[in-house]
């Protein structure tokens, strides 16, 4: 989801785009991207393919946002901790085999030590701990991997954290921010009750796949990266009766409730991203509130059905 929206930001901009992806659709990938991008299948645990790819498409930029995330992470830890961090170093050793010029990281607020007191918007120096799982410990030790690397080899890095990302995906990674959104607005749409799924926390901060989209081109055309670290949200922490009204102000008369409980969660989020390095160091600022989102979101689930 979030590789072909900002394939469709960059190609607008007049950027040449190459794909990676295990698994590529390639009826998604044109809904999406309305210019034309090479696609390359291969697997980013496996540093030949993740190489040569690179090596042939000989970009400026590497955009690694290829993860398992949530409970297909999970699910088993070895494989988890296998895509997500010797993914990372497969990444960052191609970068350096190729001489690239800057390599930019997906990373999340999952890393974010919510455990600590949360007194203000969080900052990109807010303590750092993920959340006792695979995906948060595989994202804060890419993080420092990728550190590493970049101060031994000398290439320009940018760890872009996102708040919880919405939007017309494929949802291959196992997001269930994604998922649970994307099943919400399509129960709606259908005249159904819709539910708010396990996957959507009770307090949250949510960014429109778009706005991300649009943060990250601003990191890649960026001059410098003053720091190595961004957050890219949308500045609110939403609750879920805020997402029931969004949801009943874009579809009169839609009803949303719990499907379930939610899922477990010690420490919720109660501040949003401070966005303020963001905004003067790289020119971002969202253009989308939950309910323009999930407006924007309807109106490409109905274009694409």
């Amino acid at each position: 989801m979030i590789g072909c929206h900002t394939a469709q930001e960059l190609t607008q901009r007049g950027d040449e785009v190459t794909l990676f992806d295990l698994a590529p659709r390639e009826s998604y990938i044109k809904r999406i991207v309305t210019s034309e991008v090479r696609v390359v299948r291969g697997d980013v645990a496996e540093l030949p393919a993740v190489a040569e790819a690179v090596l042939d498409a000989r970009p400026e930029i590497v955009i690694h946002t290829a993860a398992l995330i949530g409970g297909a992470a999970q699910q088993v830890v070895y494989r988890g901790f296998r895509v997500n961090i010797g993914g990372t170093i497969n990444v960052a050793e191609a970068v350096r085999l190729a001489g690239v010029r800057r390599l930019l990281y997906a990373s999340t607020l999952g890393v974010n030590d919510l455990s600590y007191p949360q007194t203000a918007p969080l900052t990109e120096e807010f303590p750092v701990g993920g959340s006792g799982g695979v995906y948060g410990a595989s994202k804060v030790a890419c993080e420092q991997v990728l550190k590493a690397y970049a101060a031994a080899y000398t290439f320009h890095l940018g760890l872009l954290r996102f708040a919880g990302v919405y939007g017309y995906g494929e949802y291959a990674g196992g997001s269930g921010i994604g998922i649970g959104m994307y099943e919400l607005l399509a129960a709606a749409l259908a005249g159904r009750p819709a539910p708010i799924g396990s996957g959507i926390p009770d307090t949250n901060e949510m960014v429109y796949v778009k706005d991300v989209a649009r943060g990250v081109a601003l990191a890649a055309h960026a001059e410098a990266l003053p720091h190595n670290t961004y957050n890219l949200g949308s500045g609110a922490v939403v609750t879920t009766d805020d997402i029931v009204r969004a949801l009943q102000r874009v579809v009169p008369g839609a009803s949303a409730s719990r499907g379930g409980p939610a899922r477990p969660d010690p420490f919720p989020r109660l501040q949003p991203f401070d966005l303020s390095r963001s905004r003067t160091e790289l020119g971002y600022e969202p253009q989308y509130d939950l309910e323009a989102g999930l407006r924007d979101f309807m109106a490409e689930i109905k274009r694409h059905s």
